[in-house]
């Protein structure tokens, strides 16, 4: 066998992204080349060479913002957040853990994101308002990432992993098998898509700016409005935590899906209307928060339906497999944007749109989200997971013992 090629399965630490390590076993090493990372990027991105005195010129600036950029978001981000996605599904098995699990991180990154979007401009102001300012603020976000990073690898315990060496059930996967188990795992590609169409349609939401900079004529709207949104996903929140454990996450996923169409819909009855746009703002924070607070739980429950259906465990592959599936997503949604936006004549450099233009926006922002809710709906009704999960487990439970 090429061990090369092979993947750690339950009884040993998950490495999502096989070139890359874990960030959460102790007897590693290498743990601090996954979080010190957050600080040197993030200060690597904007901290540019100096035009004059380097002879770089604007494009050798370009050229080291992208580089800088690319590894602090595909290599870095991945590094962390890969197997800080997975920790759920290695840290429980019971489905409602798993559930208050995500819905407390998904609170915890609404809530971290509103921070730096409210600190950021005072704190680059305070520095003194250069590029030198931008900097020390990264750094400062850069240092405080790591240190709840550190909170997170010192208090969090892989009990799925533990009980797996216990059982001496260590085993290696071999990646292609892996990665077959999961096309033939039915819910594994049923939110593959829901996170594909969810990146898609987050993607499309960048015209938002141009409607409230072509059509309301309100540069502010939007800030405004993400407000609205945002404090309406903190109190759904709560209401998910209350209520996973009656309905399930399926239910509540399915509910998210059908209030985000809604929200998007009723913006239909007056598209210029202030009192209008608020409401749906609201409306749409509700579906948003009811979605995200249990996609990614329900995602971890596919690793025991994978164990189950194939005896293939590998909680890394689920999450990083359904990364890519994120990224893809995101960037086919920012590139058909771009071009519809262009065949409608959109012209970016020019205060004034075009009559094209214009119902070009409108039509992205008024009508595609509703398609691809309308879709997401529909894949979810065949998710029936929620129902199965328990003979699931109780199976797998006896197989262990009968080993």
């Amino acid at each position: 066998m090429n061990h090369s090629s092979d993947l750690p399965s339950p009884g040993r630490r998950q490495r999502p992204d096989r070139w890359l390590p874990d960030g959460k076993d102790p007897q590693q090493t290498r743990q601090s080349k996954t979080l010190a990372p957050v600080v040197v990027y993030p200060f690597c991105s904007i901290t540019g060479p100096d035009v004059h005195s380097t002879g770089f010129g604007t494009t050798g600036k370009i050229i080291y913002a992208f580089l800088t950029y690319n590894l602090a978001v595909t290599v870095v981000y991945t590094a962390i957040n890969l197997p800080f996605g997975s920790l759920a599904a290695l840290m429980t098995k019971n489905q409602t853990e798993r559930g208050y699990l995500n819905i407390s991180k998904m609170v915890f990154a609404f809530g971290g994101g509103m921070v730096v979007n409210a600190a950021t401009l005072p704190l680059v102001k305070y520095f003194g308002n250069d590029s030198s300012a931008w900097q020390k603020t990264f750094l400062i976000y850069g240092v405080v990432a790591i240190i709840f990073f550190l909170i997170v690898f010192f208090t969090t315990k892989e009990a799925v992993t533990e009980e797996a060496k216990k059982a001496g059930s260590e085993e290696k996967v071999n990646i292609p098998q892996a990665l077959k188990s999961l096309i033939k795992n039915k819910y594994w590609m049923i939110l593959l898509a829901i996170f594909f169409l969810n990146s898609v349609v987050n993607a499309f939401i960048g015209v938002n700016v141009y409607y409230a900079q072509y059509i309301m004529n309100d540069d502010s709207l939007i800030g405004n409005l993400s407000i609205f949104q945002n404090i309406a996903s903190f109190a759904a929140f709560a209401v998910c935590t209350g209520i996973i454990r009656k309905i399930g996450k399926q239910k509540i996923a399915i509910s998210g899906v059908a209030i985000s169409f809604i929200g998007y819909a009723m913006v239909l009855l007056n598209p210029t209307s202030y009192a209008v746009l608020y409401i749906a703002a609201i409306i749409k924070g509700v579906g948003n928060a009811a979605l995200s607070g249990v996609m990614y739980g329900m995602l971890a429950d596919t690793v025991e339906y994978n164990d189950w259906k194939s005896g293939i465990r590998a909680e890394g592959l689920v999450f990083s497999a359904n990364s890519i599936g994120q990224k893809i997503g995101s960037g086919i949604g920012s590139a058909v944007l771009g071009w519809v936006l262009a065949a409608f004549g959109f012209v970016s450099s020019s205060a004034a749109q075009p009559a094209s233009a214009i119902s070009g926006i409108r039509v992205i922002f008024l009508y595609v989200p509703l398609v691809v809710f309308a879709i997401m709906f529909i894949i979810l009704l065949f998710y029936k997971l929620d129902k199965e999960y328990g003979h699931i487990v109780e199976d797998l439970e006896k197989r262990a013992k009968r080993a």
